[in-house]
């Protein structure tokens, strides 16, 4: 899942630049607003991300107590939820993003796409297995990238064709090979596991950070076109 926040955030970083670029954001509140907002969901997703990494390190520390669990439950299925938000959200506004850069919608059905999509299919994931490492750390970084290339092979200006079954079936079988590889329950994971899921806790805190950096260059270039004040105002009607 770490890995899907990082590769979302750097497809959005690569067409920043274009949404940005001599627009008069400052008078586009749609545009301004859309912006600000993916934003802000981004770096929430990061906050609640690193949530879920000290959690499950308690866990595999043996402090899987009913309160621990509890909490790690609630925050994964908050995160599933802000996920499929901000799915939901790119997937609502192509025709808004297709104004200014056409591109950036079919860049992103892969990962965003209602049926097929890679956050679509880790949200399935998370209502499977709560402590499984491959609903804490879904596909490995290659197969994200291959399987996006695929995705995009099969995009067409709506989104994802009707014939979309080689991609769909490139997923299945990542997904299948992942999970033939999982630790079922962290909670449980044996002494010589846990080192094999710490090594991934790192490397998810490496996707992590990536995806804050990316945010933070989103944040600065949105707020650089809008000016401060006006992407004060914006943060603040997003707060609930």
């Amino acid at each position: 899942m770490f890995g899907l926040i990082s590769k979302l955030a750097e497809i959005l970083s690569s067409h920043w630049g274009r949404l940005l670029e001599g627009r008069q954001l400052g008078r586009d509140a749609d545009v301004a607003r859309h912006l600000v907002r993916v934003v802000v969901t981004l770096q929430d997703l990061c906050i609640r991300g690193e949530q879920l990494l000290v959690l499950a390190e308690k866990l595999l520390d043996g402090e899987g107590t009913p309160e621990t669990s509890g909490e790690f439950t609630g925050t994964l299925g908050q995160q599933a939820r802000e996920v499929a938000s901000l799915r939901s959200l790119l997937d609502e506004s192509k025709g808004l993003m297709a104004t200014i850069d056409a591109q950036l919608y079919l860049d992103l059905a892969p990962m965003v796409d209602q049926k097929s999509g890679l956050l679509t299919r880790w949200g399935r994931q998370a209502t499977l297995s709560e402590f499984s490492t491959t609903t804490l750390f879904f596909l490995p970084a290659g197969d994200l990238t291959r399987l996006i290339e695929a995705g995009r092979a099969s995009v067409g200006s709506d989104g994802l064709d009707v014939e979309r079954t080689t991609y769909v079936a490139a997923i299945a079988d990542s997904i299948r090979n992942t999970r033939s590889r999982e630790v079922r329950d962290i909670r449980l994971a044996p002494q010589g596991v846990q080192d094999q899921v710490r090594t991934e806790i790192a490397s998810a805190r490496a996707d992590l950070a990536h995806a804050k950096d990316y945010c933070l260059t989103l944040r600065g270039a949105t707020e650089t076109a809008v000016g401060p004040a006006a992407m004060a105002r914006l943060r603040r009607k997003l707060l609930p």
